[in-house]
């Protein structure tokens, strides 16, 4: 077994492994190297290691574990940034860990370090009617208008990542008696999404509209260029300015909304979790956790109260605090 130096694995792990291996985007495999970049810089400027010092006896424990307190105190890097820095030196040690026993102690010790415990966000989503709201402002009087109006309804009705809506392609598209769309999602992963009649009927009129051929991007930008995210980010924010809904919407917006709105039909968390393309159903259960009226539904299920009952239960504060456990 041949054992390299750092820098030679953090190469291999970079051109080589991530790549060809692990089969990641390229926004994850650039996300990566912002990790390293920034962990570097870290050594230089705080530790005051030059950088042809840098090796795996300063690859430790409690130098990552400073780089993590030192992005989320004086950079003021989120919780969630923290740990996806985490992980992207956990992959990097799992790398060598397969290629080089010398160093597996201390990088096991590594491989130990928890994630931080971020508080739950309240989820951003859009009711029905907020989302009908939100349609009724686009115009399709005109060529952007019917673009737009096309793109949200796709954004929402496949549930897609902002990433995934970018690089659709006309071929992508089954537009025939059981219309579809083949997602490109993290990890270089596809899953294929049914979509409505609705939406094909859109996708059908936006594509003659344009005289798109199979090979162009559905939404293209400057010439035959794909959109960027600058531009799906300003036709969102567009509309929801118009709309005048007091809410933060964002492109992800629509994902979460689609997810709710499965789960307020009924829909199981495993169906809902491969139709977003997450890697555990334990993501998804966000959705069930945010959603106050399924809760409600719940509690009453469990114990249905009779209205002509006059009993205050919500001043015991026993009951009240087991129900909100649930």
């Amino acid at each position: 077994m041949t054992t390299y130096s750092f820098s030679e694995y953090m190469k291999r792990f970079f051109e080589n492994y991530l790549l060809n291996q692990r089969n990641l985007s390229t926004y994850t495999i650039k996300s990566y190297k912002t990790t390293f970049k920034l962990f570097i810089n870290y050594l230089i400027s705080e530790k005051n290691i030059k950088i042809k010092n840098i090796n795996f006896d300063i690859f430790t424990r409690e130098n990552i574990i400073d780089f993590l307190n030192y992005l989320e105190n004086n950079l003021k890097s989120s919780i969630i940034t923290r740990n996806q820095r985490l992980a992207a030196i956990k992959s990097f040690c799992n790398y060598v860990l397969e290629e080089d026993v010398e160093n597996h102690i201390d990088l096991l010790r590594i491989l130990k370090i928890s994630k931080k415990k971020a508080e739950s966000k309240e989820i951003d989503y859009l009711t029905k009617d907020e989302l009908n709201k939100y349609l009724s402002v686009i115009s399709t009087d005109n060529r952007k208008g019917v673009r737009d109006y096309t793109l949200i309804n796709l954004l929402y009705d496949s549930g897609c990542r902002e990433s995934e809506l970018i690089n659709i392609k006309v071929n992508d598209l089954d537009l025939d008696n059981n219309p579809c769309v083949t997602l490109y999602g993290k990890g270089r992963k596809h899953r294929t999404i049914p979509i409505t009649y609705e939406t094909r009927n859109l996708i059908n009129k936006y594509i003659k509209l344009f005289r798109l051929s199979n090979y162009d991007y559905l939404f293209c930008g400057n010439g035959s260029n794909k959109a960027s995210s600058k531009m799906i980010v300003h036709i969102v924010k567009k509309y929801a300015k118009l709309s005048k809904i007091n809410k933060n919407i964002h492109p992800h917006v629509f994902r979460h909304s689609r997810a709710m709105h499965m789960l307020e039909n009924n829909i199981a968390l495993i169906d809902i979790s491969n139709f977003l393309g997450h890697s555990s159903v334990t993501t998804t259960e966000i959705y069930a956790k945010a959603n106050i009226e399924l809760k409600r539904k719940a509690i009453q299920a469990v114990y249905p109260i009779d209205e002509n009952i006059d009993y205050e239960w919500n001043k015991d504060s026993e009951i009240l605090k087991s129900l909100f456990e649930l």
